[in-house]
């Protein structure tokens, strides 16, 4: 039986990564890294924070500095994430003449609620009803060591291009 080496999320926490299925060896381990790039975020937003290691495994460059931005977030608030984040509308483009692979995805964060750190009490979604997600470019290149990382993010908040929540 297969060793499962996702990042383990709590209990209260969970990802939904719905994207087509990888074509080749190169397809899977871009969609691979950006599943666990989504999953140490959240990972670091409900534990750690911005120091969390596994930030800087998947993510590099702008990227990383993006995303410990957003991170610090929940945590200057004492907030972590509760519920199950969707992502949908996943598109691969394969690396270019300069190495580098796009995705593109819709997260659906509606049925993921702001829970206090101390109190334990949930909190308001973290994206209003009837709302369309965030629309979220990632760039990945391979590190030094071979490894797929995500060196560039670009989100649009409330994007047509994403579904609107129930």
């Amino acid at each position: 039986m297969p060793i499962d080496e996702r990042i383990t999320l709590p209990t209260t926490m969970g990802l939904a990564f719905k994207h087509p299925l990888p074509s080749n060896k190169i397809e899977h381990q871009v969609l691979y890294t950006v599943q666990q790039s989504v999953r140490a975020q959240l990972h670091a937003e409900y534990g750690p924070g911005a120091k969390d290691p596994l930030l800087s495994v998947y993510w590099s460059g702008a990227a990383l500095t993006a995303i410990k931005h957003d991170v610090s977030g929940w945590s200057a608030k004492h907030q972590q994430p509760v519920g199950v984040l969707v992502v949908s509308n996943t598109t691969y483009s394969a690396p270019n003449s300069a190495g580098k692979a796009t995705v593109s995805f819709c997260t659906n964060w509606r049925h993921v609620m702001r829970g206090d750190a101390k109190t334990h009490v949930v909190g308001p979604a973290v994206q209003k009803a009837n709302t369309p997600g965030t629309f979220t470019t990632l760039t990945l290149a391979r590190s030094g060591d071979g490894r797929w990382k995500v060196s560039n993010m670009t989100e649009t908040a409330h994007s047509p291009k994403c579904a609107v929540s129930k």
